[in-house]
């Protein structure tokens, strides 16, 4: 009986799709295992970059604390990219986290949204919301 019901919910579309699982389901669990496992490569890939970013950042707003945000931006980008290159990121998420992107500096402070104003919200001690790249101001973490 609730077969029958469930038939009747999931209609013929329904009934096809899940007929189509069913007779294929070992290739469609290898393709979304093979997905997962480059999703999260490419997370942790990300994650590692993010993290040097934020290192990277407070360091250098330590050792100039009296420059401003711009200057401390046009010192920091040569810096980061170098120490993006040692890594040496095969590819990382997309914007939108659904699939993955190559890690060209460009893509990487679109992702991270780096600028000038992103160090002026790590020197008010902000936390950086959207995975380390976000300004956020109802979050302190810490202040210098």
């Amino acid at each position: 009986m609730i077969t029958a019901i469930l038939n009747e919910a999931i209609g013929p579309g329904g009934r096809a799709i899940l007929n189509f699982y069913f007779a294929n389901q070992s290739i469609i669990n290898i393709i979304f295992l093979i997905w997962a496992g480059t999703m999260t490569y490419a997370s942790v890939q990300l994650t590692n970059i993010r993290h040097m970013t934020v290192k990277l950042a407070v360091k250098a707003l330590k050792e100039d604390p009296i420059a401003s945000d711009e200057q401390i931006w046009a010192a920091f980008r040569p810096k980061w990219q170098e120490e993006v290159e040692k890594l040496k990121p095969r590819f990382i998420l997309n914007r939108w986290n659904i699939w993955i992107d190559r890690p060209t500096p460009e893509k990487l402070i679109e992702i991270l949204r780096l600028s000038p104003a992103w160090f002026g919200a790590i020197r008010k001690g902000e936390v950086l919301k959207y995975r380390f790249s976000i300004p956020g101001k109802n979050d302190k973490l810490s202040s210098f």
